[in-house]
């Protein structure tokens, strides 16, 4: 495989032993390409302005501006870039919280290396990513009384799941071969019918139906 065909990948974590684990790791891959490390927020923007990367996979617990902050502020910059959270918090929360912030992805740092791995092609190949400790805890909270699948028809459904799994309107339209006017009614009839008003409430709808998985 070429340095071109390579996804660049740039790693934010203030933990210098984390960071140089998490760069092995990642090094170790062919398809994969480390192109620039940050302890912080503010290099981690400039790092990330200066190289380019197709993803960055960033420690939720950084001093200053937190990572949650960060991936919002990426989000804002970079568009195109997608963002993977890496932590050692476990609660259910956070998984809403960086879903809202622009995160594609959240796993926790006590994961295999072989699940980071899977995590960061996951989040680049357009889909979004829980790790599993996280998926089983929202499995287990209960449920908020919503609309049920059956008020959807098969087009909405197929709109929804893959807008849960990250894909923007302009992917699923090209996926489903509709125009993205078509796939933007589509979306908010489901969303109306299911009351889901963000991103973070069809992640976990999506989860909890099994949508996540398929």
């Amino acid at each position: 495989m070429t340095q071109s065909q390579q996804k660049r990948v740039f790693l934010v974590d203030d933990h210098p032993v984390v960071l140089a684990g998490v760069k092995a790791m990642v090094e170790a891959q062919r398809d994969l390409k480390v192109v620039g490390l940050a302890g912080e927020a503010d290099s981690a923007m400039r790092g990330i302005e200066e190289t380019g990367p197709h993803i960055a996979v960033v420690d939720v617990s950084l001093p200053g501006t937190n990572g949650v902050l960060l991936i919002e502020r990426l989000r804002q910059r970079f568009p195109a870039l997608a963002a993977l959270a890496l932590t050692v918090h476990e609660e259910s929360a956070y998984v809403h919280q960086l879903l809202q912030a622009g995160a594609r992805g959240f796993i926790l740092k006590r994961s295999a290396a072989e699940e980071l791995i899977h995590a960061i092609r996951s989040v680049l190949a357009g889909g979004i990513y829980i790790d599993p400790v996280m998926a089983a805890k929202i499995l287990s909270t209960p449920k908020t009384p919503i609309a049920n699948t059956e008020s959807l028809s098969d087009r909405e459904v197929s709109v929804i799941k893959l807008v849960a799994k990250g894909y923007s309107n302009k992917e699923v339209s090209a996926q489903l071969s509709l125009s993205v006017k078509t796939i933007e009614t589509y979306r908010a009839r489901a969303a109306e019918k299911l009351g889901l008003r963000t991103r973070a409430a069809l992640v976990r709808y999506a989860t909890l139906e099994g949508w996540m998985v398929e």
